[in-house]
């Protein structure tokens, strides 16, 4: 039998086990917390801070464009957008939440193939999908109330683009869309993996789209468990985007396009002669660039692309022509400048030049020809068979050098993409890409700016632009300040230059002129040009014999083209107006080629 000192020693003996277990548990916590709180402080700090604290990405305001006058031509507005946060939504969760999304709302096929096709790994990257843009009140009321059951689902405010002019500036100002994959990876700006970000695509937002995007900025964000809004905890500003000023007049812009929609399709542009700047560039039709600043319904592009006026093209730059009669200049001052003729040399025109058994034939071959003619003549009544005989005597390499010297066949500079250099056809090219053997008829086709040449109403303009100013090769030029300057003057006689724009003013101002009809009647203020048709259809002779010269269908008629400038005394404004089957260059460009420089003396 244990007596009660036995007892007490048992106890003790228990208490003091209990105590040293009590003891090493204590110093297994202290350790653990030690370890958790002070060494794996920061790691577990960086994970309470992702789940306390949310870094939101802002993007900044896009620079606004304005035109010569510091008039709004493209601006931002609010908007607001759905997106939806791959984050917030669990793994197994994302599918359910998807499906849910698609049934309730309709939504255009691109999302809806994000939503199907979410990557296993969500990051920091690719965690946002755009739902909806530019949503109305009930859209945004809709979306309150589903975000409450769907989890994920943010509501965004942010800039979206707006364009004042869309139709009428649509070549000019260009549009904003997504960012592709490809351009994220090129940029390498990170803001471009933002849902809402849009960069430039088109026009003058693509050319300058790094300075208009602007700097993107950071907010830390604290939420609560909910992932609601509690405070914001740091902000750090972005930098708006730079305004970017033009040189288009906006008043002149809208007259020209107002004129131009009496047509089906054509172009104008007016240029600064001196200088090289562009005070209004127009490509009609044009079309709403403001569809493009958010998702665009497929049927709306399929429409755009396939109607045949081509509005989706910017003809000013990209539209590739025979400049016809618009060259004749270039063929006469490669005739002076060779030495094969001057101003007294006369060639006889009965309308037929035979070269072979072929006939080439001049526009007034039905009234006998224009009989013996000189350059000024031949110039101002544009008479072929001048022309054909200037260049079976100087050569086919001599007037692709001097066309070459103008700036033909080649591209202007002008700040925006898209631009082609057409072609100014030489021996050596017709061998290597055609395959075949340069003839006496291309040597003629040359001439009058027919057969392979090609050649953009921008070059046509900067051509013209470079004979009135002293021969200096201008760069066209949209963004405001940016003159470039040139040095280096082409090296033809100044008499020879005179003659030729003799032969310009007398096409608009003589009696006999083939634009005499659109003569500005102000002595301060007198238009000089030339007319051009680019032929698109070849008349048989057995059409000819029945008197037939154009075709009755309007897509086989061909362009109708007026290059020339004003005031003819102190040169200022160059222009170039091409209506695409307007017929005859006298009868529909050279109306309103006065029309149009009437209005830049007015606005300009």
């Amino acid at each position: 039998m244990r007596s009660r000192r036995d007892d007490r020693r048992l106890i003790t003996r228990r208490a003091f086990i209990f105590a040293g277990v009590k003891a090493a548990l204590g110093v297994v916590v202290g350790a653990r917390l030690f370890y958790l709180q002070v060494l794996q402080f920061a790691h577990y700090k960086l994970l309470s801070d992702k789940n306390r604290l949310v870094a939101k990405r802002i993007l900044p305001p896009r620079g606004r464009i304005l035109d010569v006058n510091a008039r709004l031509l493209a601006s931002n507005k609010f908007t607001y957008s759905a997106i939806l946060d791959l984050l917030e939504i669990s793994e197994k969760d994302r599918a359910k939440v998807t499906d849910l999304i698609i049934k309730e709302k309709q939504l255009c096929s691109k999302t809806i193939a994000e939503l199907q096709n979410i990557p296993k790994t969500i990051n920091r990257d690719n965690r946002l999908v755009l739902l909806q843009e530019d949503l109305n009140w009930d859209d945004l009321a809709g979306y309150y109330v589903k975000s409450s059951s769907i989890p994920g689902i943010i509501i965004e405010k942010f800039q979206s683009r707006e364009y004042l002019y869309a139709e009428e500036l649509s070549h000019v100002i260009g549009y904003i869309g997504a960012p592709t994959k490809e351009d994220v990876e090129r940029t390498e700006n990170i803001a471009l993996s933002l849902p809402m970000a849009k960069i430039g695509k088109m026009g003058v937002e693509k050319q300058y789209d790094e300075e208009l995007f602007g700097k993107m900025g950071v907010q830390h964000v604290e939420v609560n468990s909910r992932r609601q809004f509690v405070r914001c905890v740091s902000n750090s500003e972005s930098i708006p985007g730079a305004d970017i000023h033009l040189t288009i007049n906006i008043d002149l812009q809208m007259e020209i396009y107002k004129i131009l929609s009496q047509h089906g399709g054509g172009s104008c542009v007016v240029m600064n002669v001196n200088s090289g700047a562009i005070l209004a560039f127009v490509s009609y039709p044009g079309y709403d660039t403001n569809i493009f600043t958010k998702r665009v319904d497929p049927s709306v592009l399929r429409e755009l692309y396939e109607n045949p006026y081509k509005p989706a093209i910017n003809k000013v730059i990209s539209g590739l022509y025979s400049p016809g009669s618009a060259f004749k200049m270039i063929t006469g001052l490669a005739g002076l400048d060779a030495g094969v003729i001057t101003e007294h040399t006369r060639f006889g025109c009965s309308g037929v030049h035979e070269l072979g058994s072929h006939k080439f034939h001049c526009w007034r071959w039905k009234y006998g020809g224009h009989g013996s003619i000189n350059l000024r003549r031949a110039i101002s009544e544009s008479c072929d068979i001048y022309f054909y005989n200037v260049a079976e005597r100087v050569g086919a390499d001599k007037i692709a050098r001097t066309a070459n010297d103008f700036g033909l066949g080649d591209l202007t500079g002008i700040d925006l993409h898209g631009e082609k250099s057409g072609l100014i056809p030489t021996k050596d090219w017709k061998k290597r890409v055609k395959k075949q053997v340069w003839t006496k008829g291309d040597t003629l086709n040359l001439a009058i700016g027919q057969g392979f040449t090609l050649t953009t109403p921008l070059q046509l303009v900067r051509m013209i632009s470079i004979m009135v100013n002293g021969l200096n090769p201008v760069t066209p030029y949209l963004r405001k300040y940016q003159e470039i300057t040139s040095t280096d003057r082409l090296k033809y006689k100044r008499e020879h230059i005179e003659l030729i724009l003799d032969g310009m003013y007398d096409t608009v101002n003589s009696g006999t002129g083939t634009a005499r009809n659109s003569a500005i009647d102000d002595e301060n203020f007198e238009m000089a040009g030339k007319t051009g048709s680019s032929q698109v259809y070849h008349i048989t002779e057995s059409q000819r014999s029945i008197g037939k010269t154009v075709s009755d269908d309007y897509w086989l008629k061909e362009h109708a083209i007026f290059v020339g400038y004003a005031p003819e005394d102190e040169p200022k404004f160059g222009i170039t107006v091409l209506i695409e089957h307007g017929g005859g260059g006298a009868k529909t460009a050279a109306p309103i080629a006065r029309e149009v420089l009437l209005a830049a003396r007015k606005y300009c």
